[in-house]
């Protein structure tokens, strides 16, 4: 079963949350999101979290619309607590881009390994997978 259509994954309002086996947590935006949608999308992404020693960030923001500022305070401060090792975004329009990159920007500010947690555009899912799997690659030894 595609993991996008599995009713077991977090669904609020038009947006989805789930993880992926063995490190990626994948999120879709469908529009914008109200502040409880942020709430819960961001209450399971720390529940994945849980006992895991490096995860990355898979964003299809194709249709991003924006995040109220209770929603965007609330990521910085999840965010800076999840062993992130990179958020790879893919079909981001320009407003996409440049709310998720200040948005990051201002999360990695406070995290002490922001070297770690780079965020990367790309215009296919394909090439932010191979990106993550470059990555997981390189830190896995470590």
């Amino acid at each position: 079963m595609d993991p996008r259509t599995d009713p077991n994954n977090a669904v609020f309002g038009k947006h989805i949350t789930y993880f992926e086996e063995p490190d990626i947590i994948y999120m879709r935006f469908k529009g914008s999101a109200s502040d409880s949608e942020s709430l819960e999308l961001l209450r399971r992404q720390k529940q994945y979290a849980v006992g895991r020693k490096m995860l990355f960030f898979l964003i299809e923001a194709a249709e991003l619309g924006g995040i109220t500022p209770a929603g965007r305070k609330a990521v910085a401060e999840t965010l800076k607590d999840i062993p992130l090792y990179g958020m790879a975004i893919y079909s981001a329009p320009l407003k996409a881009r440049v709310l998720i990159k200040i948005l990051i920007t201002a999360v990695n500010l406070f995290r002490k390994d922001a070297e770690t947690n780079p965020v990367e555009f790309f215009d296919t899912e394909q090439a932010a997978r191979d990106w993550i799997a470059s990555r997981r690659t390189k830190y896995a030894s470590q």
